[in-house]
């Protein structure tokens, strides 16, 4: 007697073979989702840290190398717009209506944040004490733009800036 052998596969392999391959293709997708929302992550982290260490170093330097300030005009008063002056060159910051913290110098506006981010809550406080130059207290939120399953994230930035002596 002879034995016949079958060429090709038979049905309970073919199942076997498409089962394993679906295990294997679920765990792919998982790691390759998993990557993904890692790297939403962290170019969110990213914007918001650099736009909120840029717009805090670009206020820092202008209001400590400032003649001036004209805004906000009293003692104490909280307003939405910083006013300072340089070298006889007006600087002016201020919030849109779309969230993005504008300089305007000269008759030029730049935007100071990135298309990943957008500014909330800016308040510009004067201080002064007597016989002294003027300090404004600086207080803004960045808030990311890129969408995260954790929810939208933000960084609070509070802080007293003076003008040079």
């Amino acid at each position: 007697m002879m034995k016949k052998f079958q060429k090709g596969i038979t049905i309970v392999e073919l199942i076997v073979y498409i089962g394993l391959l679906s295990i294997f293709m679920l765990v792919l997708l998982d790691v390759f989702v998993t990557i993904l929302n890692s790297k939403l992550e962290s170019e969110s982290t990213s914007a918001l840290n650099q736009d909120a260490r840029y717009i805090y170093s670009k206020l820092s330097y202008d209001v400590a190398n400032a003649d001036s300030m004209t805004l906000p005009s009293t003692v104490s008063p909280t307003g939405s717009t910083l006013t300072i002056t340089t070298s006889g060159v007006t600087h002016t910051y201020s919030l849109d209506g779309s969230g993005n913290i504008n300089l305007t110098t000269g008759g030029t506006t730049m935007k100071l944040n990135s298309i990943d981010t957008n500014l909330s809550n800016l308040t510009f406080t004067r201080l002064e004490a007597p016989n002294a130059k003027p300090m404004v207290k600086i207080s803004y939120t960045v808030n990311s733009l890129i969408e995260l399953k954790s929810g939208e994230a933000t960084r609070t930035i509070d802080t007293t800036f003076g003008l040079r002596p």
